[in-house]
């Protein structure tokens, strides 16, 4: 009979903790909406739901299970466009696509998480550049304040990268670019420098110039801004 109880609790559990990802009244959402799920290497897990009524993002780690996103009925059909759309383990957190449209071609926000607690690290702004493979990922993006901000995503440290004043804001108003983002070009990393091409215009007739923007992450490793939580 104890046996029997425990099998009873135990399926019981399993039910409560099961994946919803279905909805009758509209079961094309199947086909828009993947449930499949990502596991971590720390033994984490992320994944799609929906029903009819909302679509939203799980986060699962052990006993630990949390909402991290969601789209009400209104929206549900964009899931994996608007708002969250991919995610990117790294060593000790998981970096977000957040879309803030539908479709073409606003630049995207990237948002950093905890891959143990699933809290939400800092929102980084929008993309300027991404390097998220060999021995160390480092993202590039504007905050709102348009600061351009260096991220290694190995630390979560974050340094703001030193542009010339109101140059951004010139070039903006003397060319036809909708995104500062785009601006910027040809970003390296080497032994710790980083370097980047901007793009700038002093005046509305005047031809395009370059100029290199460079950042000693080294030499900011005493002084380091770390992201503050959104």
């Amino acid at each position: 009979m104890k046996t029997f109880a425990i099998l009873l609790l135990s399926s019981f559990s399993t039910l409560i903790s099961a994946q919803i990802c279905s909805c009758s009244e509209m079961p094309d959402l199947k086909d828009l909406i993947s449930c499949k799920t990502t596991a971590f290497q720390n033994g984490a897990k992320i994944y799609w739901e929906f029903d009819c009524n909302s679509s939203w993002i799980t986060f699962e780690n052990g006993g630990l299970k949390k909402k991290i996103f969601e789209l009400d009925k209104t929206e549900m059909e964009f899931s994996g466009q608007l708002g969250y759309k991919s995610w990117t383990e790294l060593e000790n957190s998981f970096l977000i696509e957040n879309s803030v449209v539908s479709g073409c071609c606003q630049p995207d926000e990237y948002i950093l998480y905890n891959k143990n607690s699933g809290d939400q690290i800092s929102d980084l702004g929008t993309l300027v550049y991404l390097e998220k493979t060999g021995k160390q990922p480092f993202v590039l993006t504007f905050k709102r304040n348009e600061d351009l901000l260096f991220t290694d995503l190995n630390n979560h440290r974050s340094y703001v990268v030193k542009i010339p004043k109101n140059k951004i804001d010139k070039t903006m108003k003397n060319s036809d670019e909708l995104y500062a983002e785009n601006l910027f070009g040809n970003v390296q990393m080497k032994n710790g420098l980083l370097s980047m091409e901007l793009r700038y215009k002093v005046s509305k007739k005047g031809a395009w110039k370059k100029e290199i923007i460079t950042l000693d992450v080294n030499k900011t490793e005493n002084n380091h801004r770390q992201p503050t939580p959104q």
